[in-house]
């Protein structure tokens, strides 16, 4: 055996030099990920107003006659509104944070996974996702975030 470590048959190229346009298209992607954070909030203050609204109407409907069947419908109308709302606040953190690790050239695989799971919100996440998964698989960006290609 050889005191020698193992040759590998293709040579080590360097990483690729930086675009200057990679930290602009990162910087433009984060920005648009804290609009769409934005608008994730935006979307829990209006599930509050209409869950609010929807629990006058269902508190001025009469208790007998053809409404009677709607209090049985009442926990599932919650329990909807209730799981919207968290979903809507768990994407606008997400978002935010892809937003902050953008800018910060970290958490690439992070980055990823949300830009994937981001495409099923369409038609902006979809556009927003794509765009940012395009971009990450740049081999000088992912020089950035300190990947190797």
């Amino acid at each position: 055996m050889s005191d020698y470590p193992p040759v590998s048959s293709q040579p080590h190229s360097p990483p690729p030099a930086a675009n200057p346009d990679d930290a602009s298209h990162l910087q433009i992607l984060a920005i648009f990920y804290y609009v769409f954070a934005g608008l994730n909030a935006f979307s829990v203050l209006l599930m509050g107003f209409y869950g609010v609204l929807m629990g006058a109407v269902f508190s001025a409907a009469p208790e007998s006659g053809p409404n009677a069947d709607m209090d049985a419908a009442l926990p599932m109308i919650i329990g909807f509104f209730v799981f919207f709302t968290v979903l809507c606040l768990l994407f606008a953190a997400l978002h935010f944070m892809v937003g902050q690790r953008l800018r910060q050239r970290r958490g690439f695989k992070f980055c990823q996974i949300v830009a994937a799971v981001t495409c099923l919100s369409i038609p902006f996440g979809t556009a927003l996702g794509v765009f940012t998964l395009i971009v990450l698989n740049r081999p000088s960006v992912r020089a950035l975030f300190g990947e190797r290609a």
